[in-house]
């Protein structure tokens, strides 16, 4: 679809542009996200138990906020919008039947660590902390997906109506198994800052294996609206994607910044783990669990970076 298309909208027509101008303001909170994962890590390792939910909040508010602003720059208010509203709704609904009931994640409570609860169940910062993930891992597998479709994939043949199929499907079951994989270090975390409690504990350091199963559901719930979503207000085929092409400057280009964003959640998370908090074994489980995804998508940034040529 080209910019003169009648069917391009006004954010859709100015995205060739994107890659012209820096995102000033994704880029500046994303660099605030930076800050807050050594702030963090200090607040616990000095066992300030009173800072640990403020620094906790500082961590998932400055992630939501980039991810929020860097989609709305590249996707445009109206998508954006939509997107949020998708994960709020879904997540809530999930991690309601979860608390409430012990359903899709197996049976868990909630302590009063993270502030006001939405009908006294679901902390209003969970939500938050959904979309602020789902971004990242969503464009991160976009990147891996669309690699695989350019080497000569049957994925990448538009005439077939199995690949108009299985590029979506693939691309939401991957994005999926990438957001459940960072809860491999979220959850433990999480359990031993007293933010829930798993009462019936679990084969995974005392959680169970169904909350994988209902973290995954979830977040293929979502994907799968997301990708309706941008199908519906791009009228494309090859919706989901609103990264360019990696160049010799994708390095510099703000539209990889969530990439990025899932590439240093998964790296800080394997050494903070190692060194602060976890242990090691849950750092190999999120070294190994987030790297399926973090790793390839890492060394396609470098490969590329390394092997295109410049251009005078």
């Amino acid at each position: 679809m080209s910019v003169g298309s009648p069917l391009l909208s006004d954010s859709d027509a100015a995205q060739a542009g994107i890659g012209a101008r820096a995102l000033r303001f994704p880029s500046a909170l994303f660099a605030l996200y930076l800050l807050s994962m050594p702030v963090y890590c200090l607040v616990r390792l000095s066992g300030q138990q009173a800072w640990i939910g403020p620094s906790t909040a500082f961590t998932a508010v400055s992630l939501f906020a980039f991810s929020l602003t860097h989609c709305v720059e590249t996707r445009g208010p109206l998508r954006s919008a939509l997107m949020l509203f998708a994960s709020f709704a879904i997540a809530l609904t999930t991690e309601y039947l979860g608390s409430t009931y012990g359903l899709i994640f197996g049976r868990y409570d909630y302590t009063d660590n993270l502030g006001p609860k939405v009908l006294g169940k679901v902390p209003v910062i969970i939500p938050i902390a959904w979309f602020m993930m789902l971004y990242p891992a969503w464009n991160a597998t976009d990147l891996l997906i669309r690699r695989w479709a350019k080497r000569g994939s049957w994925l990448a043949r538009r005439d077939l109506p199995a690949s108009r199929i299985a590029r979506p499907l693939a691309h939401i079951v991957m994005a999926a198994l990438a957001m459940t994989a960072w809860d491999l270090s979220l959850d433990p975390r999480m359990v031993a800052d007293g933010n829930w409690i798993w009462p019936d504990g679990g084969a995974y350091f005392g959680i169970p294996l169904s909350n994988y199963a209902g973290w995954f559901i979830t977040s293929a719930l979502i994907y799968g609206a997301w990708w309706l979503i941008e199908a519906i207000t791009l009228r494309s085929a090859n919706a989901s994607s609103a990264l360019p092409e990696p160049t010799r400057a994708s390095m510099r280009d703000a539209r990889f910044l969530p990439v990025w964003a899932y590439i240093v959640t998964w790296l800080g998370e394997s050494v903070a783990n190692a060194i602060f908090w976890g242990g090691p074994a849950v750092a190999g489980a999120v070294f190994v669990g987030m790297g399926a995804f973090g790793g390839p998508a890492l060394w396609i940034m470098l490969r590329t970076r390394c092997n295109t040529p410049s251009i005078a």
